[in-house]
């Protein structure tokens, strides 16, 4: 791996019937439509792929059992005809209550073309319109039969065959709220407004009424945000340090303790250490010995720094507050630097002056770190214009950001939000790298795998069924490169041994260069 990466660095740098035996055939059929629905649902609340078959259902219902039988079924609460919040309904066009079983004023007769809901709107009038269109959905207020509150509705409607009626079933949209929504574990907003800035982008492009909501949960970063994922009840997802991440497994591992319950949805951008000493600190090396602020105990900075500065071999007297703080102290010359991982470019930096002498310190890109899974990458004045001059280069590395969830059995609730989210996040990722979204979203290249860790399924699959043409675009742009070398000074470097895992190597690469 390592040999790959400086490889890489070198080459790249969801009834009442008349007669008895009319009776039995009425049961036989409601209880072969009843054999029809959604069998053992985990959720509490019906959803509109749900609303739609059960609409399917009764149009089925209608060419066996007739107008009279379907009515008779509706109004008696027949399998097939109700469930949970779901139930059916049927109105003709002149606005009329022809069969409903579930709100006990909605009698036969009663007219609503002329009723306004608690919005002022004539809803009954636009469910006819949707009828007589031959299908649609029509947004309104009405009562829950389960909550007995008057909530948000969204009832489908369908025209029943050729005749005047309408069928529909309506899911309560406050109830979707709960159903719909996946909570991100993000950052600290006195440490990181990177994952902050990420989580709501996702919640600015994503959130789609009921069907599909993000909320941004402030959290404290690194490791917490795991142990968050892996434990904290009702977090579905969350940002984290691949460092942190692997951290996480080793010490588990060393405890004996092999869990599989953390996967991977995509390896998203990187984050650059910013490494700020004081005017007598002129290297990294004369770290060693003293005072350097590695932000708050459990951040995601003082995981990373910690291991940096073990792998180069330099002991230095950790601090532990946040950015603010100990910014001030290094002007008083109390601490001789301070660390701080961070998207590039940075608020927090971006907004400093540097002060009595403060500058940056380059961070090397030794063997120790690329063994890590750091990458190598710089801080120029395109990043930082009032902190670097024209022409000046900070060399430094960067950990990788990954966005984990938890490992939930397929076909659970939780597990169907999370592949909902998936299938909205990947079909927009071109969608996310346009302002004002964070610059970082330009990096994410949903092909780079995140070695030794599973990818959540959905993402795998969604992946693996074309529906991402740029990896097919890179992967031959990467043999053409891989070709043109093998003539070069790299000849019978690159075989087809260890040309996938350099092809992984080579959209990290690109990854830590957008646009360039």
């Amino acid at each position: 791996m390592t040999t790959l990466r400086h490889l890489l660095v070198v080459l790249l740098t969801g009834i009442a019937l008349a007669t008895s035996a009319r009776k039995f055939l009425a049961g036989a059929l409601l209880a072969l439509f009843a054999a029809a629905s959604p069998a053992g649902a985990v959720s509490e609340f019906g959803t509109r792929d749900e609303a739609v078959a059960m609409v399917r259902r009764v149009q089925e219902m209608f060419k066996k059992l007739g107008p009279d039988g379907t009515f008779q079924a509706i109004k008696r609460k027949a399998p097939g005809t109700i469930d949970r919040d779901l139930y059916a309904y049927i109105v003709d066009q002149n606005g009329a209550v022809v069969a409903n079983g579930a709100i006990p004023t909605m009698t036969t007769g009663t007219n609503l073309w002329n009723f306004r809901d608690q919005n002022g709107k004539y809803f009954m009038r636009e469910q006819v319109a949707a009828c007589k269109a031959g299908q649609g959905w029509v947004d309104f207020r009405w009562l829950s039969p389960l909550t007995q509150q008057i909530d948000d509705k969204s009832s489908y409607i369908e025209r029943i065959g050729d005749t005047t009626y309408c069928i529909g079933v309506g899911i309560y949209r406050n109830e979707q709220v709960n159903e719909n929504t996946v909570a991100i574990i993000s950052g600290s907003p006195s440490a990181d407004d990177t994952y902050l800035q990420i989580a709501n982008d996702l919640a600015s492009v994503l959130n789609d009424a009921d069907k599909l909501r993000i909320l941004p949960v402030v959290g404290v970063g690194g490791p917490q945000n795991i142990r968050d994922v892996r434990y904290l009840k009702g977090v579905d997802i969350g940002l984290t340090q691949l460092s942190v991440l692997n951290s996480f497994r080793s010490s588990n591992q060393t405890l004996g303790k092999y869990d599989d319950k953390i996967v991977y949805i995509a390896k998203l951008f990187n984050e650059e250490v910013h490494l700020i000493a004081g005017r007598d600190i002129t290297s990294i090396e004369q770290l060693n010995g003293r005072k350097v602020n590695i932000d708050e105990a459990r951040s995601g900075t003082s995981q990373t720094m910690r291991d940096v500065f073990k792998r180069l071999g330099i002991k230095v007297e950790e601090v532990n507050v946040i950015q603010g703080q100990a910014l001030e102290m290094l002007k008083a010359g109390e601490i001789a630097a301070t660390a701080y991982v961070s998207g590039k470019s940075a608020k927090l930096i971006s907004n400093l002056k540097f002060e009595r002498g403060m500058h940056f310190i380059q961070v090397p890109f030794s063997k120790e770190i690329s063994d890590a899974e750091y990458l190598p990458t710089d801080l120029t004045h395109d990043d930082y214009p009032d902190l670097i001059p024209v022409g000046q280069t900070i060399q430094t590395i960067a950990d990788e950001v990954v966005l984990i969830g938890y490992n939930w059995p397929k076909n659970t609730d939780r597990y169907r939000r999370v592949q909902r989210f998936v299938d909205a996040f990947f079909p927009k990722i071109e969608e996310f790298r346009k302002p004002p979204n964070h610059p970082k979203w330009r990096e994410v290249n949903l092909a780079v795998t995140v070695k030794s860790w599973k990818r959540f399924d959905p993402a795998e699959e969604w992946l693996a069924s074309a529906r991402n043409p740029d990896v097919a675009s890179l992967q031959s742009d990467f043999r053409q490169f891989t070709s043109s070398q093998q003539g070069g000074a790299q000849r019978g470097v690159v075989s087809p041994a260890n040309s996938d895992e350099l092809f992984q190597e080579f959209l990290k690469w690109k990854q830590s260069r957008p646009g360039r």
